[in-house]
């Protein structure tokens, strides 16, 4: 008996390392990879069906809240795939371009979904299916079991497509090294096949560095064991950093000052060790260091690689078109998944080459464009819920696991900042690192007998306590 119940912690705990590491490895890009995504996919949901199986004391407080977010985005797909009579939906933009396509194809049309695309729309449903096992992973374990091992294999992860990267570009003649056939070829993507998501995901990883790196001045004695972490921390911030700077990403340049400066409150640890202003310059010096060795090499490109021209296929062009698109579908929504289908009815034909538009690089307007007026608001609420959560963290006059809880918090509003000009979540591997976050974010840490415990510095009382 004690034997399976130690096989049972220990599985438990390798199981959210294990997911985030398959869903990284197999979800870099947002084009590719189907067969492996499905498995991903396939895999989630057996996963939840587990986790909501045999007892749901875990769903509590915030993680209810968010799971009810999660709920009313599966409604409103539903609501889109679900055939409704012409006479509902025929007064909305370009269902009358759907109405002749199938009579042209001798197709009677008496009832049409919302969606201009279901089979996209059943597929964007299916791929909320891994952000939302990787959320409901970490929160149905308890505390040490989920974070306890997520704060070393994000940053451990982080660091592996960081070296990956260079190596991409240092082994230049190397194709087997990119994971994709459509990617960033030549340039250092690592795990991914876009070096913008490259570089989030990097960004992602950096405050959780921070994070142990504070934990460690707090308990620092001086140990092997400790000196062997100080180094492993210092060549995961290096490398993150150099993967940050060489992906040539515009938006990671601009990200990496905000995520710096929050990452560096978190090297203060809980106890007095030396000068505070050490871990300042020891961050600074990483970054100076990795910022040089990327800006002086001949091989890596540096800054500059994100377009910001104003051609129809830049940025600028693809959101002003798409604002016009915005105009026409804002009271229903064009349905999950629709936006490549939708957009090209609005383009202009003469800008038309090889290349086409995929996404806005504005997960905000296309998430409008796609779900209506119900989508808007209920992003409206989730960010508002989120921005309340953010808050609750950085106020908290605990310490504890508010180190780890401020990193994942970090973590998030890279997402949430990079969405602005990007995509990242619409790639499985970010999307499911940044569910964890969130999930870090409020899960509570518990005791034997099932109250939170008080996350206060220095309480071994409290430490003991804490449910293995």
């Amino acid at each position: 008996m004690r034997e399976d119940s130690a096989f049972r912690r220990y599985g438990a705990r390798l199981l959210v390392p294990a997911f985030l590491g398959a869903a990284v490895f197999t979800g870099g890009s947002a084009f590719e990879g189907e067969q492996a995504q499905a498995i991903g996919f396939t895999a989630s949901a057996v996963l939840l069906a587990g986790l909501f199986g045999p007892g749901l004391h875990w769903i509590t407080g915030p993680v209810r809240s968010l799971l009810f977010f999660a709920f009313c985005l599966g409604l409103l797909g539903l609501a889109q795939i679900t055939p409704l009579p012409v006479s509902w939906t025929s007064a909305l933009a370009d269902r009358d371009i759907a109405y002749a396509g199938l009579a042209a194809l001798g197709q009677p049309v008496e009832a049409f979904p919302l969606s201009l695309s279901p089979e996209s729309t059943v597929a964007a449903l299916l791929a909320f299916l891994t952000p939302l096992a990787a959320f409901c992973l970490v929160a149905a374990l308890k505390w040490s079991r989920g974070a306890g091992m997520l704060k070393w294999s994000i940053p451990l992860i982080g660091a592996a497509s960081a070296l990956l990267g260079l190596a991409q570009v240092f082994l230049g003649d190397s194709p087997r090294l990119y994971l994709f056939e459509r990617t960033s070829e030549g340039l250092p993507a690592g795990f991914f096949a876009n070096v913008n998501h490259q570089a989030s995901f990097l960004l992602m990883c950096l405050p959780f560095v921070a994070s142990l790196a504070g934990e460690l001045r707090r308990d620092w004695d001086g140990g092997d064991a400790q000196v062997a972490r100080a180094i492993v921390l210092g060549a995961c911030g290096l490398l993150l950093i150099a993967g940050i700077f060489g992906a040539g990403s515009v938006a990671g340049y601009i990200l990496l000052a905000p995520v710096s400066l929050l990452s560096l409150m978190l090297l203060g640890g809980g106890r007095s060790a030396g000068s505070p202003m050490f871990g300042a310059g020891l961050g600074l010096g990483i970054i100076l260091f990795a910022g040089a060795f990327v800006f002086s090499s001949p091989v890596l490109e540096g800054i500059g690689v994100t377009s910001l021209d104003d051609s129809e296929l830049s940025r600028i062009g693809i959101a002003r078109t798409s604002m016009d698109v915005l105009g026409e579908h804002w009271q229903a929504g064009s349905g999950l998944g629709s936006f490549a289908e939708v957009y090209h009815l609005y383009e202009d034909p003469a800008s038309v080459v090889y290349v086409y538009v995929a996404h806005v690089h504005n997960d905000y307007l296309e998430w409008m464009i796609e779900t209506g007026a119900a989508g808007s608001l209920l992003l409206g609420a989730f960010l508002a819920w989120f921005l309340a959560q953010f808050i609750r963290v950085w106020t908290s006059s605990k310490a504890g696991a508010m180190g780890l809880r401020r990193a994942a918090s970090i973590a998030c509003l890279v997402i949430a900042l990079h969405s602005l000009v990007d995509y990242p979540l619409r790639t499985p591997a970010v999307a499911a690192l940044g569910a964890m976050c969130l999930a870090l974010m409020v899960v509570p840490r518990k005791t034997r007998d099932g109250p939170p415990v008080t996350e206060a510095a220095g309480s071994a009382e409290a430490l003991r306590t804490v449910t293995l």
